[in-house]
């Protein structure tokens, strides 16, 4: 995996990271498909990934519950495959994903979406984000 610089915006004005984040916790929106007992908040998975990630990267969560993970993946234009074994959970998980394919119940989540310093930014980001083409084969030469 090939990991980017952080966003202008994630990156502390061009200095250092900080090592706290202040972030919303759970909103109720949030679980509007149902309750996971360990589910965690959405703008801390939004801020891991666009801090590891380029747009178009693969994000596989090999225990997603609710699938937090990958519904940050898909508002900020990641790709994503979750595994869970609970049937509950990936019935939260599918319900979650058919509600984001509404334009508008998307776009709301965005606009929600706490952690950023203004309501904007994650938009402004995602607009300039450029697109990044990925290696899809692997070099197995032995030397």
């Amino acid at each position: 995996m090939i990991f980017s610089d952080p966003p202008y915006f994630l990156s502390n004005g061009g200095t250092q990271m900080k090592d706290v984040w202040h972030l919303p916790a759970i909103a109720r929106w949030e679980k509007s498909c149902g309750k996971h007992p360990t589910q965690k908040p959405l703008a801390l998975l939004t801020r891991i990934i666009l801090s590891s990630t380029r747009k178009g990267a693969w994000i596989l969560d090999p225990f997603t519950g609710s699938s937090t993970t990958g519904i940050a993946a898909n508002l900020v234009n990641r790709k994503f495959l979750g595994i869970d074994r609970e049937e509950d959970f990936l019935t939260i998980s599918r319900n979650r994903k058919l509600e984001i394919e509404d334009t508008h119940i998307l776009d709301t989540y965005k606009k929600k979406l706490g952690g950023f310093d203004t309501k904007n930014q994650l938009e402004l980001f995602l607009a300039k984000e450029p697109e990044i083409e990925y290696e899809r084969s692997l070099n197995f030469d032995s030397k």
